[in-house]
C-alpha cells in the first residue's frame, strides 16, 4: 500500500511538472503570437498612414507636371520662332480637338488646329499678359487646367487685348508624357447687368492647384 502511494504521489509530482511546463510554453507562445499580432498591426497601421502621403505626393508631382506642360503650351505659342507652328501642334494630342479664341469652329485633326495657329501664333507681338488656372487631377493619367487668360497683340500699331477664359484637358500618353485631348478657349463675354457676380472666396481653387502669373 505504501509503495502505490509513493507511485501515485510520483505520477502526480511528474503530471503536475509537466502541466506547469506545458502551461509555461502555452503562455511563452501566447506572449509570442500576441507579439506577432501586434507587429501586424503595427506595420499594417503603418501602410495605412503611408499609402495616403504616397498618393499625395504623386498627386502633386503629376499637378506639377501638368502645371508645367501649360506653361510650355504659353511659352510656345508666344515665342515667335520660326518652328513655332510645329512646337504648338506637337503639344496636342493626334486626336486632340480644338475650340481656339478666334474660331468660330471646333478643329479636330490636327491639320485643322494647324491652320489654326498659323494665324493665331504668328499674330505680331502676340504675348500673354496674365494667367489664373486651377489644376485638378481625375485620376493617374488624367488632368484639367481651367481658368483665365489675358493674351495681347499688335494691330495697326495698337495693342489690342483679348481677355479669355479655358479649359485644357490633358492625357498621358504611352511615352509617359501629357499632351492635350482637349482645349476650348473663348474670348470673355460681357455679362449681363442682372447676373450676380461671382465673389473671390467663390471663385478659388479647392482640391486642386492654383497656377498664375
Amino acid at each position: 500500500m505504501l509503495l502505490f502511494f509513493v507511485q501515485f504521489r510520483e505520477k502526480s509530482m511528474s503530471f503536475s511538472k509537466d502541466l506547469v511546463i506545458s502551461s509555461w510554453f502555452k503562455f511563452f507562445d501566447l506572449i509570442r503570437n500576441r507579439k506577432k499580432l501586434i507587429s501586424l498591426i503595427s506595420i499594417t497601421a503603418l501602410l495605412i498612414f503611408i499609402s495616403p502621403l504616397s498618393g499625395f505626393a504623386q498627386t502633386e508631382k503629376a499637378e506639377k507636371e501638368v502645371a508645367e506642360t501649360t506653361d510650355m503650351w504659353l511659352n510656345t505659342v508666344t515665342s515667335g520662332s520660326e518652328e513655332v507652328v510645329d512646337e504648338v501642334v506637337a503639344l496636342y494630342a493626334d486626336d486632340g480637338i480644338l475650340w481656339g479664341t478666334v474660331s468660330e469652329q471646333v478643329r479636330d485633326t490636327p491639320a485643322e488646329i494647324r491652320d489654326y495657329f498659323e494665324y493665331f501664333a504668328k499674330l505680331p507681338q502676340l504675348s500673354v499678359s496674365s494667367y489664373k488656372g486651377c489644376i485638378r487631377m481625375y485620376d493617374d493619367n488624367l488632368a484639367i487646367n481651367t481658368g483665365y487668360y489675358t493674351f495681347t497683340y499688335s494691330k495697326n500699331g495698337q495693342t489690342k487685348e483679348v481677355p479669355a477664359r479655358y479649359s485644357f484637358v490633358y492625357q498621358k500618353n504611352g511615352n509617359n508624357k501629357w499632351e492635350i485631348i482637349e482645349h476650348h478657349s473663348s474670348a470673355l463675354p460681357e455679362a449681363p447687368e442682372a447676373l450676380q457676380e461671382v465673389g473671390p472666396e467663390q471663385d478659388a481653387c479647392e482640391n486642386g492647384l492654383l497656377v498664375q502669373r
